[in-house]
């Protein structure tokens, strides 16, 4: 189903701020199918752990996306930071720490040998020691200039450039040369408390340095990589991206011999798992998928929680939902715990509403700040909508004469956004909204969310790891700048919002920082941005000898590490 990264930053996640998602308990493991009686822990994972050295060296591993993008700069909002770019793209470019199953991040080696954050005269000062091995494709070295290039880039400073997210990037003051140009010295007006999140994905300064470089570079084509693997064929008649390992790679060498990231809609990648045509499938909340892969011979399904959520985003620029009355109203009348069930219904997963737009429900830091607009109160609805002017006429609402008739716009291929469809149009009939469905073609679907043409629309969100959830999140509630939506396809913020994100991301102690990003959160449920459905689970198909990948839950993917069992 379709899904966007909730972040720019691959890394999202040692630092000034200790870890907010760590759950204790729980090993990794390749459990199956057992239903859990809770939401996995964030330490649990399933991903068929093997040491690389006992796997069968070689093979392609043939993985679905479900789309062919046209911007593969992930950093560029261009590219909406789909999970289908960052996926492509993560074999190919620098990602700068390692997360293990209970959100502990470590220095990537194959990039950093070493980093520190200290506060000097109040101002953050990080210094990163670059892999001297580590360079780009075309054979320039990875140094300072990178780092700086991708700050620029991002900081919000340059109109010209239209970044996803400008978070944590505009709090640097500079970016310059340490004692030699491997080294980076980045200095904070103001500190930034998830500063791991930053410089992940890493994309070279040749092809990003200007505004048209960063719009360009990667349009079409990927030039230049720094990663285990590089492109081999990139199809766009057949879709399908061909990687193979880089010879030049100066890390662990890859099990796996290449990549082939496969362009499926939602209703296709069941039967192509299947039919062997994909080595494992993503099925999420959808239980058709799932139910279909436990019946594939030689199939592993793997299950865990993750910072990942199923939502409705609203377009507050349409007419019909500026007044946050009506967005409010919305929300009320939908029972998202009959949604939840329905769509998880035999799933090994628990359906729970989602009462926080920054943490899943798994995550020890979580807290329902929705108030009474996380309750199903048609009644309490229907209040609202006559507050905001809009009258009962014939089951249908009217003001100044027009009826109260909302698009909600899916993705084709995607069965659980046209079983949501359905029942979205039932609840909300009943408080006198009308709801039309609008079929878009799947690669067309984010371009026109992109570009404002919808009032309701349903996708996951994906949430990166390493994980820190201001920076997953930031990007989607920002205010507007510069006439860049950037991830806030909702379209609505407000400064109070952008200054209590802000304001955690500069917080040093960690009860300051969620206190922070509740506030934000409480306020974004007031004003009706967004309204989260449940915790997406995370349930994975493998074959079963595919090994080191699977339900990661908070851990990052190694992609050094997958192969295939002997």
């Amino acid at each position: 189903m379709k899904s966007v990264k909730l972040a720019t930053a691959v890394v999202v996640s040692a630092g000034l701020l200790a870890g907010a998602t760590a759950c204790g308990g729980g090993k990794g493991g390749d459990a199956g199918s057992a239903a859990p009686k809770a939401p996995p822990k964030a330490t649990l994972n399933q991903i068929n752990p093997v040491d690389p050295a006992n796997l069968r060296q070689g093979g392609t591993l043939n993985f679905p996306v479900d789309e062919y993008p046209t911007q593969w700069n992930s950093l560029n909002a261009a590219s909406q930071n789909t999970v289908a770019v960052t996926t492509t793209m993560a074999p190919l470019l620098p990602s700068l720490f390692h997360s293990t199953p209970d959100n502990k991040r470590t220095p990537n080696p194959n990039y950093l040998t070493k980093v520190a954050t200290v506060l000097k005269h109040g101002k953050q000062v990080t210094t990163y020691r670059i892999n001297p091995k580590a360079a780009w494709s075309d054979g320039t070295p990875i140094t300072w200039k990178d780092f700086r290039a991708n700050w620029q880039a991002q900081n919000g400073k340059n109109p010209k450039y239209t970044p996803v997210s400008t978070a944590g990037y505009e709090q640097i003051s500079s970016v310059k040369q340490g004692s030699d140009p491997r080294q980076v010295v980045v200095t904070y007006a103001t500190p930034f408390s998830e500063w791991q999140t930053l410089f992940s994905p890493l994309y070279p300064a040749s092809q990003i340095d200007t505004p048209q470089k960063f719009a360009d570079s990667y349009k079409n084509k990927v030039p230049v990589t720094a990663g285990p693997f590089k492109i081999s064929k990139m199809d766009p008649t057949t879709k399908v991206v061909s990687e193979v390992r880089d010879p030049h790679w100066w890390g662990a060498k890859p099990v796996l011999d290449g990549i082939n990231f496969r362009t499926l809609d939602a209703a296709s990648t069941p039967g192509a798992f299947a039919s062997g045509e994909i080595d494992v499938e993503d099925i999420g909340p959808d239980v058709a998928a799932y139910k279909q892969a436990t019946k594939v011979p030689h199939t592993s399904i793997r299950v865990a929680g993750a910072p990942n959520l199923r939502q409705m985003v609203v377009n507050g620029e349409s007419p019909l939902l500026k007044d946050s009355r009506v967005r409010q109203a919305v929300f009320m009348a939908l029972d998202r715990e009959a949604i939840g069930k329905a769509d998880l219904n035999g799933l090994p997963f628990p359906a729970k509403p989602l009462d926080n737009h920054f943490l899943v429900n798994n995550d020890v830091a979580y807290r329902d700040n929705a108030g009474s607009l996380g309750r199903y109160d048609p009644a309490a609805a229907g209040r609202r909508l006559d507050a905001a002017g809009w009258k009962l006429h014939g089951g249908v609402r009217e003001k100044d004469g027009k009826p109260l008739e909302l698009a909600l716009t899916i993705p084709s291929g995607t069965p659980i956004a046209a079983n949501e469809a359905q029942l979205f149009t039932a609840m909300l009939k009943n408080v006198g909204i009308k709801l039309d469905t609008k079929v878009k073609p799947s690669d067309d679907f984010f371009n026109d969310v992109s570009a404002g043409k919808f009032d309701l629309t349903l996708f996951s969100g994906i949430g990166s790891v390493p994980f820190f959830p201001l920076t997953n999140s930031a990007a989607t509630f920002v205010s507007p700048k510069h006439g860049n939506v950037g991830q806030n396809y909702a379209r609505i913020g407000t400064p109070k919002i952008d200054a209590d994100m802000h304001k955690a991301g500069t917080e040093v102690d960690h009860s300051a920082y969620l206190a922070d990003l509740n506030a934000a959160d409480t306020a974004l449920w007031k004003l009706a941005v967004n309204l989260p459905l449940y915790q997406r689970p995370q349930i994975v198909a493998a074959k079963s000898d595919v090994a080191n990948y699977g339900a990661f839950g908070f851990q990052d993917t190694d992609w050094t590490r997958i192969g295939f069992t002997k």
